[in-house]
């Protein structure tokens, strides 16, 4: 009798247990299913620092690809104060105002285009830093390409009509000529929210132009082309036009007021030429009818 009831609570024990071992194996599984990468928040934070460099970055910039339009930022966080990054990259337009000597050789040295404000927060900003600052062998360890680059030759005469609205952009996108202009077209010029792009192959260079037209970074143009991307299509079309438009001399302010003077002036002196026909028909008119009143 002993014998029977310690083998039941044995059994009754093992059962115990092995309830026990179900149910913390169970508990592990759904943390591991609602935590998946609680283990890995290096990982993480480096694969956001690299998409926030590929969306933000990569068209100006490259880490040990050496200059597009902005400098190499390999080993900048080792040549630079981590405030003046800070700041630097949450109001670059500010910095390069307040007359910093840095941000102003930086200017220079980019062909006199600034860095845009990009609109990042500081927890971006920190994520960005913590990516550029990682150690070799980690990340990035390689030189970073410039995002999707253009790859195929495009049609100038295309890239034309796209800029000036003649053809539309296949996801909808609003004509360049909206907010920019190049020189000779149209003859009165385009837009003025926008820089000029006559020489914009000169300034961008083709690499990073091709890169900047695949991913329009660029905080004011982000909000229209956002959900309308140009196609592959249209980014080759477009930098054949840049490139075509490029040896001529871009509008200035003083071509565009001469533009619009002669322009009216034209205008003007057909409206005065229209009037002094209606006026000297009228006159000789009635100079008719008084002649052929008199006759009778």
């Amino acid at each position: 009798m002993k014998t029977v009831i310690i083998g039941g609570v044995a059994a009754s024990a093992a059962c115990a247990m092995t309830r026990r071992m179900l149910v913390a194996m169970v508990i592990a599984l759904l943390a591991s299913a609602m935590h998946p990468h609680q283990g890995s928040s290096k990982e993480r934070a480096e694969g956001d620092g690299k998409a926030l460099f590929q969306a933000k970055c990569s068209p100006c910039h490259t880490i040990g690809g050496g200059r597009l339009v902005g400098p190499d930022l390999k080993g900048v966080t080792a040549r630079r104060d981590r405030g003046w990054l800070e700041r630097f990259i949450s109001a670059p337009d500010k910095v390069l105002a307040s007359g910093d000597p840095v941000a102003a050789r930086l200017f220079q040295e980019s062909n006199k285009v600034p860095m845009p404000n990009l609109g990042l927060g500081q927890d971006q900003v920190n994520v960005l830093l913590n990516y550029l600052s990682a150690p070799e062998g980690i990340s990035p360890s390689k030189a970073e390409p410039p995002a999707s680059p253009v790859q195929e030759e495009g049609d100038p005469s295309r890239g034309e009509k796209f800029f000036t609205g003649a053809l539309p952009f296949a996801q909808g996108g609003t004509p360049c000529i909206a907010c920019h202009q190049v020189a000779g077209i149209p003859p009165l010029g385009g837009g003025a929210l926008g820089p000029d792009l006559t020489t914009i192959v000169a300034t961008f260079g083709d690499t990073a132009l091709s890169s900047a037209l695949a991913t329009l970074p660029f905080p004011t143009m982000k909000p229209i082309f956002g959900d309308h991307p140009l196609t592959r299509g249209e980014q080759g079309d477009l930098l054949a036009f840049f490139r075509k438009v490029a040896p001529r001399p871009p509008v200035t302010a003083t071509t565009r007021i001469a533009l619009w003077a002669g322009g009216g002036f034209l205008v003007l002196l057909l409206l005065t030429g229209a009037l002094g026909r209606r006026r000297l028909g009228s006159v000789r008119g009635t100079l008719v009818d008084e002649a052929n009143r008199a006759g009778r």
